[in-house]
C-alpha cells in the first residue's frame, strides 16, 4: 500500500471504510484504544468468518487449522522482519518485544502438524495469505509505523480471544502442546499485565509519529485481510460456515 491509498480529510484520514480521528484526537484518547474502537465492527466480521467461525464453534478439522497457520506464518515473519528492520525507529522500536515474536512458535506447530518442517514448506500458499504477507511487507517501506497496526491485530489477538481458541483446538481436535505453540508464551508472566505494556507501548508510539492516523488505516486493512484469508481457508478445505458475502480485500 502506499501512502495514497488514503485521502486526507479535515481532522483525519478518510477510508474507504469511513473516516478515522486526526492525529490529536488519536493521542488524547490513546492510539490503543483508537485502534480497538476503529476496528470494532471488522473485528466482529472476523470472530464470524470462515475458520475462525468453524473452529470457535468447534466444526473445524486439523487440516483447516494446518493450513490457517501456513499462511500466517509468512503474515508473522514480515511482521517480525519489519519490526527487526525497524528496531531503531522512534516509534516502531517501543513495539519490538521479541517475546512475544510467533513465527518461530508456528514453525513448529506446522511441522507437528504436517509431520515434518519440509512437508509443511511443500503446502501451497493462498493468494489470500501471498496478499496478506505482501500488505504486511509493504507497510515496513518508509518509517514502518503503518507495521503497528499489524502488529496490533495479530499479537493482542493472540493474546487474548486466541487464549480461547487455544483451549477449543485443544478440546475439540485433540491438539496437544506441541501443535498450539501460537498461543503459548512461555518468556511473559503474566499476560494480562504484559498486554496492558503492550497497549502503554503503542500509546507512546503515537507521540514518536506524525501519521498516528495511518496506523489505525492500517489497522483497518489487516482486518480485512484477515477476513479474507479466514474464508479462503474454508473455502479450501471445505467447512461448516455459510459464505457471508465478505468483500475481498482492499488492493495492496
Amino acid at each position: 500500500m502506499t501512502d495514497d491509498v488514503d485521502t486526507v480529510a479535515e481532522g483525519g484520514l478518510d477510508t474507504e471504510w469511513g473516516a478515522i480521528p486526526g492525529a490529536d484526537e488519536i493521542r488524547r484518547i490513546g492510539l490503543s484504544n483508537a485502534l480497538r474502537e476503529v476496528t470494532a465492527p471488522l473485528h466482529r466480521r472476523a470472530e464470524r468468518a470462515g475458520v475462525i467461525s468453524d473452529i470457535v464453534r468447534g466444526r473445524s478439522s486439523r487440516s483447516a487449522y494446518a493450513l490457517l497457520l501456513r499462511n500466517l506464518h509468512l503474515v508473522y515473519a514480515e511482521i517480525e522482519r519489519g519490526l527487526e528492520r525497524h528496531r531503531a525507529s522512534p516509534a516502531v522500536r517501543l513495539i519490538v518485544l521479541p517475546e512475544v515474536y510467533r513465527a518461530d512458535a508456528i514453525a513448529r506447530d506446522l511441522e507437528t502438524l504436517y509431520g515434518s518442517a519440509e512437508a509443511a514448506d511443500a503446502v501451497p500458499v493462498l493468494p489470500e495469505g501471498t496478499a496478506y504477507a505482501e500488505a504486511v511487507r509493504a507497510s515496513a517501506e518508509g518509517d514502518g509505523v503503518r507495521l503497528i497496526g499489524h502488529a496490533y491485530t495479530r499479537y493482542l489477538g493472540d493474546l487474548s480471544g486466541g487464549q480461547t481458541v487455544s483451549q477449543v483446538l485443544a478440546k475439540t481436535l485433540g491438539l496437544d502442546a506441541g501443535a498450539r505453540n501460537l498461543y503459548r508464551f512461555a518468556g511473559i508472566d503474566g499476560l494480562d499485565a504484559f498486554k496492558q505494556r503492550y497497549r502503554d507501548a503503542i500509546d507512546r508510539a503515537a507521540f514518536e509519529t506524525d501519521r498516528p492516523d495511518a496506523i489505525l488505516a492500517e489497522g483497518m486493512r489487516a482486518f480485512r485481510f484477515n477476513i479474507a484469508l479466514f474464508w479462503a481457508v474454508q473455502d479450501a478445505v471445505g467447512g461448516a460456515s455459510e459464505p457471508s458475502g465478505e468483500p475481498a480485500p482492499p488492493p495492496v
